[in-house]
């Protein structure tokens, strides 16, 4: 239940500041999915069924939020976050290129399925809008990312320090 927590009111948070970014945060007519991002970058430090669990809490936020294709946000961050936990960043903890390369696919991944259920616009104005914003949550989710390994590792430290 823990794990769950600080994740869930980090996606609250994304989503009531994405509520109310101002127009100045648009980068070619684009602003960022933030809550998608807080999605990829916590599912990127766990394991594929925290992040399909957490993809489901951030697609019933952000459903809500939008107020409408409430299926759609589910069904696609759910998929978004599974997928994400798939990503052994573990691995490559040090390669700050694997959080920005897995946030850029992820969002890709996710906005194509977004647009298959759901399409609002054409084609070449869905790949344009995609396109910088994947490379807008690949940046955003890189800082996250490395705020949260920080995070992660000071907690390891406070333990190890309790146990002596």
């Amino acid at each position: 239940m823990k794990t769950y927590i600080w994740p869930i009111i980090s996606l609250v948070v994304a989503a009531g500041i994405q509520g109310n970014l101002p127009p100045s945060f648009l980068v070619f007519g684009v602003k960022p999915d933030l809550i998608l991002v807080v999605l990829i970058a916590y599912s990127l430090a766990a394991d594929a069924v925290v992040g399909a669990a957490l993809g489901f809490v951030a697609g019933l936020i952000h459903g809500s939020v939008v107020g409408m294709g409430l299926g759609s946000f589910i069904a696609t961050r759910t998929i978004t976050g599974f997928l994400g936990g798939l990503v052994t960043t573990r691995l490559f903890g040090e390669n700050p290129m694997v959080p920005v390369l897995s946030a850029a696919w992820l969002t890709l991944v996710c906005e194509a399925l977004f647009f298959l259920v759901n399409p609002r616009v054409g084609l070449l104005l869905f790949l344009r809008l995609v396109a910088v914003e994947c490379v807008y949550n690949a940046v955003l989710t890189l800082l996250l990312f490395w705020v949260l390994r920080h995070m992660e590792a000071r907690r390891k430290i406070r333990l190890a320090n309790a146990r002596i």
